[in-house]
């Protein structure tokens, strides 16, 4: 078993939340499925949270089981070793796509798990239009854009209300949304964490 998997499964601070009931998973990382197009993650291949994050997490499935009770939450990221994360960093370093990767020297929010990047299934289990895919570097992508992108008829008010269902499972469970990613939840102010909560190497 990866070295990592089991350190955490040890560790009563940290939750696997992939097999919640209510979720799907998708660990685009631990796939060619992502902007890098390779596996990065490799055999780590599980979905880990912090404790305080997976709380917030089952929380927003039962939000979520209230108005849609046949969708789920697909998982798409969750805890993310710091080793894993410097490689994302590598790659965007010195390009238009950099602001989009946390700074290893200052950590990202997945390596100390209380960050997961997540969408919705229909009752079908197919992803909702949310007008873009995960990881996409476009402004469309970005929720401070998005009353802008519905004037100029580049998101639709069916995706926009998708996000919103989303955005509002979330944010009534205690996270914060990152305003550039619109699959990006954070469980606690990065301040917080970096202070108080190790990260995972």
């Amino acid at each position: 078993m990866n070295s990592i998997i089991l350190s955490l499964l040890q560790n009563p601070d940290y939750i696997e939340v992939g097999q919640l009931p209510g979720t799907a998973l998708d660990l685009r990382y631990a796939s060619s499925n992502n902007f890098m197009g390779k596996n990065i993650y490799l055999d780590f291949n599980r979905a880990f949270l912090h404790k305080t994050a997976a709380e917030k997490l089952f929380h927003a499935l039962q939000k979520l089981s209230e108005i849609k009770p046949a969708w789920k939450l697909l998982l798409l990221d969750c805890l993310r070793p710091a080793r894993a994360h410097r490689q994302l960093w590598d790659f965007v370093a010195g390009t238009p796509q950099e602001p989009y990767v946390a700074n290893p020297d200052r950590g990202s929010l997945h390596s100390f798990g209380f960050a997961v990047d997540l969408t919705l299934l229909n009752e079908t289990g197919e992803e909702v239009d949310m007008g873009t895919g995960f990881d996409s570097f476009e402004d469309l992508a970005q929720p401070r854009y998005e009353n802008q992108m519905i004037d100029q008829g580049l998101l639709t008010k069916k995706q926009h209300e998708h996000r919103l269902i989303l955005r509002n499972i979330m944010e009534a469970a205690g996270f914060y949304q990152l305003s550039f990613e619109w699959w990006h939840y954070d469980a606690e102010r990065g301040d917080i964490v970096r202070k108080n909560y190790p990260i995972i190497e």
